[in-house]
């Protein structure tokens, strides 16, 4: 998985969750995650809990990107930036895998 680590997020990166987190919805568009392995535990904000939400199965960053901009009030310019800056991120701490 350490290679996952170093790759660059493109848009036709494939991505899913990694089946040693735990996401659950928390209200009505919150979210939060558990990793049992690392201890660690993560509070979502609407936007990041949709991500983890389609992460549950796998996904390109081009459609995470898509449905972000039809479901959110935000340009696909911006959706993309921050959704790539976002992944890369969970791919880095090992929440996200990249899929072959």
């Amino acid at each position: 998985m350490s290679h996952n680590r170093l790759m660059t997020i493109t848009p036709d990166t494939t991505l899913t969750r990694s089946t040693d987190i735990l996401y659950a919805q928390v209200g009505a568009d919150e979210g939060v995650m558990l990793s049992v392995e690392q201890g660690s535990y993560y509070s979502l904000n609407p936007v990041a809990s949709r991500i983890c939400a389609l992460l549950e199965t796998p996904i390109t960053v081009a459609e995470i990107t898509t449905r972000l901009c039809e479901e959110f009030d935000v340009d696909a310019g911006t959706a993309d930036t921050e959704v790539r800056t976002f992944v890369h991120a969970l791919v880095a701490n090992g929440i996200v895998c990249v899929s072959a």
